[in-house]
Order: C-alpha cells, then structure tokens, then sequence
C-alpha cells in the first residue's frame, strides 16, 4: 500500500481521502452524496449500539441492503439530512472496502472530533474557495469560543454556518445553549444538521437562507423570506441573539439590492464580509457577545478606516487576534483576523479611551503546506491562542461589569 493510503490512528483526513478515492475510482456516482450516506448509516450503526463493527462478514449482496436500511432509521430520527427514500448507489464489493476504513474509527468518539474533520474534507477545497469562505481550524474555533463563552439558555447564532464548527463548539462549551445556523450552501447545511444529530440537538435549527438579506419596512406580497422570519416560525418571542460567532465569506458578488439596504456600503467600495458585519451588529441583542473571521485589511488599511469607527460606536470591542498566514492553508495564505467584543445599547462616538486586547499568533497550529503541527506530546495541536484566552474573559468581564 502507498504512503497516501496508510491511515494513522488519529489521521482523519486520511480515511476521508481513502473514501472518496474508493468512491470516485470505481462507482462513478457523486463522491460527496454517496460518502455523506456512508456517514449517516455508519452514524446510525454506532447510535444503535450495536457490538459488531459496521458491515462486519456482511456478504456484498447484504451490504447494500444494510446499509439501506440504516439509511432508513437515520431518516425517520434526523430530519432534513438526507433525501426522502434516500438509498446507497455503491456495490456491495465498494461499501465492503470503504467500511473497512471506517471501522478504523468511531465516529461518535472524542467530542466528535473526527466526524468533523471527515466533513471538512469533504465539503472543501475549491466550492468553498470560490466564494471566499474557508474552514476555520477547529483549534482556532475551540478558543474562539471559550473566549466569548456561551452561557445557558443563551442564542448562539452563526448566520454564514458552512458545516456547523462554530455551532459544534458552542454546544461543547456549553451544551445548554441555543445554536442557529443560516447558510445559502445545501451541502454544507446537511453537514452541519449531522453534526447536530450527532449531538443530540434539533436539526430544524439549521436553516438554509440569504442572511445578508435584510426585513424590509414595507414587505412585498412575494418577498423572500429573511432570517428573522425564520426565527419567528421557531420561537414567536425572537428579538435577537446573545451571541454571534462567524467566519463570513470574504468574497463574491452582492449585487446592488445589498448595497442599497446597508450603512456601510453607501459611498463605498462594497464587500461581502463587510455586510456580514453589519449585518452580524445588527442580528444581535444589546450587550451581545461578537466573534467575527475578518480579512486582516479591515483591521489594518487606511481604506477601511471608515469601517473600524463605524464598528467601534457599535461595539465595545475586546480584542482582535491576528491569526498566522499559515491558519487557513492549504487553501489561502491571506491573513485573517478575529475581532470580539460587546454590542453597545445604543451607538456612541466616546470610545477614544476604551482599551482593546491586541493579540498576534506566533504558533498558528499549521505549517506553511497547511498541514496540522503538533506539540512535542505528539497530541496537542501547537498554538499560543490558549494563552489569549483567559485575557479576554478577564476583559469581556470588566467590559459588560461597566456596561
């Protein structure tokens, strides 16, 4: 067997490149839908407590129908995942060999680290880079989160939620929380509303929509519905989220019925990761908790000074981090940023004197190929964010204790 076929206890990446060589080199049919299927039974296989590894002697007549029958059962539990009658079209020989990678792994085990990784992979790489969207490592989603700390009872919300690593960790951290997620992709929804099976959480809040899409004041017969509506058909009383965390898309065009509808886009050069911040102060409730991905030039240029005072008489900000060049390889090398803080109740230009938490990555966790770098244990991940993560709690408190 050749080196890129050799799976490592722990190389997720791996069984997910294996899989996708088995399906696309011998069956011919849509890599991504025949493995998310794959996924889903074996998900069901493990929920079902069953002793015998997944497809275990099965004959390659009965494979097929195994694994339809999982398909079935994961249908009936977890709505909106896959198609109505949804049924496998591998052979019984394919699903034999790619269930021999499987096995190698448990999809439901440590905090389901490896069932995101294998979902990473698969949504990926070109479709997201296209629109400027890449995924956020799940280290750096990890301290992101416990740096705004969801708390119980609260709304997390991630209005451009790919397949779901923010809204995952949000229910690691604090598993009594409320996360929404809003995305226009499909296929990167019914990741994230197996991610959400899988923990245990409603699949219905997971929704697909145009979130840069504004309320309109006077509604149109036929307008599209927004995300506040979608909202209100769940919980009537919505009035806003206590916290936002999101890695918007950085490009892409947005036409100009966006542009008409939003502050920061009139007499300027308008950016789709600019809206979503608008958007985002918007979406949230006063004193809400903001963690947004943002380019490093919003932060740094001159030509977006305009953006960064329009921000600071919004939101107390916190900190911002300045993620390593290496943070979003192999897919980009641009420089990416995290700004936090806390949305004022009403906007202010006296924020001359407020203090901001300014951290910059030295160990952003990745080599300059994209590939993850680990500590000297061989098991942690090597990043300094940890180290900036108990400096903003400490300034998210004296922020929202003066407030």
């Amino acid at each position: 067997m050749t080196r890129r076929h050799g799976f490592r206890h722990g190389d997720w990446e791996s069984a997910a490149l294996r899989l996708d060589e088995i399906i696309c080199a011998h069956s011919g049919e849509d890599a991504f839908e025949e493995a998310l299927k794959l996924l889903v039974a074996k998900l069901a296989h493990e929920r079902d407590g069953a002793r015998a590894a997944f497809l275990a002697r099965q004959r390659d007549d009965r494979a097929v129908c195994e694994v339809n029958r999982l398909l079935r059962a994961a249908g009936e539990r977890w709505r909106g995942i896959l198609e109505p009658g949804a049924t496998t079209c591998l052979s019984g020989p394919e699903l034999v060999r790619c269930a021999s990678v499987l096995n190698r792994v448990r999809l439901l085990a440590d905090d389901l680290v490896g069932l995101d990784a294998i979902f990473e992979f698969m949504v990926t790489r070109a479709a997201k880079g296209q629109k400027g969207q890449y995924f956020t490592p799940r280290h750096v989603i990890a301290e992101v989160v416990a740096m705004v700390k969801p708390t119980p009872g609260e709304r997390v919300v991630d209005p451009a939620c790919g397949s779901g690593g923010f809204l995952r960790h949000a229910l690691l951290q604090e598993p009594r929380c409320s996360v929404w997620g809003f995305d226009q992709d499909p296929r990167a929804l019914r990741v994230a509303r197996v991610m959400l099976a899988a923990s245990d959480q409603e699949t219905a809040r997971v929704m697909r929509v145009d979130s840069l899409r504004r309320p309109e004041r006077r509604r149109r017969p036929k307008a599209a519905a927004v995300l506040e509506d979608l909202m209100r058909t769940q919980e009537p009383s919505f009035r806003g989220f206590d916290v936002v965390l999101t890695n918007p898309p950085f490009a892409g065009d947005v036409g100009s019925d966006y542009a008409d509808a939003y502050e920061l886009a009139r007499g300027h050069r308008v950016e789709r990761d600019v809206l979503f911040l608008e958007r985002c102060v918007e979406l949230l409730k006063p004193h809400g908790r903001l963690a947004i991905v943002l380019p490093h030039n919003k932060v740094g240029a001159e030509q977006w000074a305009y953006l960064r005072s329009w921000l600071l008489e919004r939101v107390a900000v916190v900190a911002v981090l300045g993620l390593g060049r290496n943070t979003f390889r192999p897919h980009t090398s641009q420089k990416a940023c995290v700004v936090i803080g806390s949305k004022r109740p009403k906007p202010t230009r006296h924020f001359r004197d407020e203090e901001i938490l300014f951290f910059i990555s030295e160990r952003d966790g990745k080599d300059h190929r994209g590939r993850l770098a680990y500590a000297a244990n061989g098991t942690a991940i090597d990043h300094d964010l940890v180290q900036a993560t108990p400096l903003v709690r400490r300034r998210f408190e004296l922020v929202q204790g003066g407030a």
